[in-house]
């Protein structure tokens, strides 16, 4: 009976999960800036103008090209879990990056903090993704932190953990309580923004798992009927 090694099969249950989990996943780290406009309403958030500024890096080395979807609410932009494929879409790379928006952070503000426009001040709507500070007076920070996975082509084959982040600085109106009108008007609150996304280790899909723990498994098996034989 031909003998099979332990080692041997241990090492087969890792190459299968290392090339089905790593296949698509991001290098680790990837980053990608990119640059644009906002528009912020009552019930959605449109993005427009977009560029691809970098310095990117990884993955992401080369893309020329970026679409982001709008986020849309009745009620409003709020935070929380959600499940938005194909969010983000990164193209003219050695690969194309997709990116599936999965949570939208709460802001880290407070409503007090909207009262008004004292220097120091740091304001997020009830239920509000968005944090708004005031840095001095005419100036104000503005804040949004997502979350999500980023991977090429398709899923199945392994992601990557992607934080997303977009900063934005306004002088005109230059007030916590003006950009909140603004938002709340018709024509709603639009400045420029800068974001970085940037992918961190890779996330093996669910099936990775299984082979690995059936090639261990079965190593295990063989090590037991061994010792049992000695």
């Amino acid at each position: 009976m031909r003998k099979i090694s332990l080692l041997g099969l241990i090492g087969v249950g890792s190459l299968l999960f290392t090339s089905a989990a790593s296949a698509t996943s991001l290098i680790d780290p990837s980053v990608a800036n990119i640059a644009g406009t906002v528009n912020v309403t009552g019930t959605s958030v449109t993005f427009s103008n977009l560029v691809v500024t970098g310095p990117n890096s990884g993955s992401f080395a080369g893309t020329n090209h970026v679409t982001l979807q709008t986020l849309s609410n009745p009620g409003g932009p709020v935070s929380g879990p959600v499940d938005i494929p194909g969010f983000a879409m990164f193209t003219g790379g050695t690969s194309d990056v997709t990116f599936n928006l999965t949570n939208i952070f709460a802001g880290a503000g407070t409503m007090a903090g909207c009262a008004n426009n004292t220097v120091g001040n740091v304001c997020t709507v009830t239920n509000s993704p968005f944090t708004l500070t005031q840095l001095a007076p005419g100036q104000v920070a503005l804040g949004l932190s997502l979350s999500g996975i980023a991977y090429i082509g398709d899923t199945a084959s392994g992601t990557s953990a992607a934080p997303f982040s977009f900063t934005s600085q306004n002088t005109l109106p230059g007030t916590i309580t003006g950009i909140l009108a603004a938002a709340q008007s018709e024509a709603g609150f639009t400045n420029s923004f800068s974001a970085t996304i940037s992918a961190t280790s890779p996330t093996p899909e669910p099936a990775s798992y299984m082979l690995m723990g059936a090639g261990l498994a079965a190593a295990g098996m063989i090590f037991r009927r061994r010792k049992v034989q000695n």
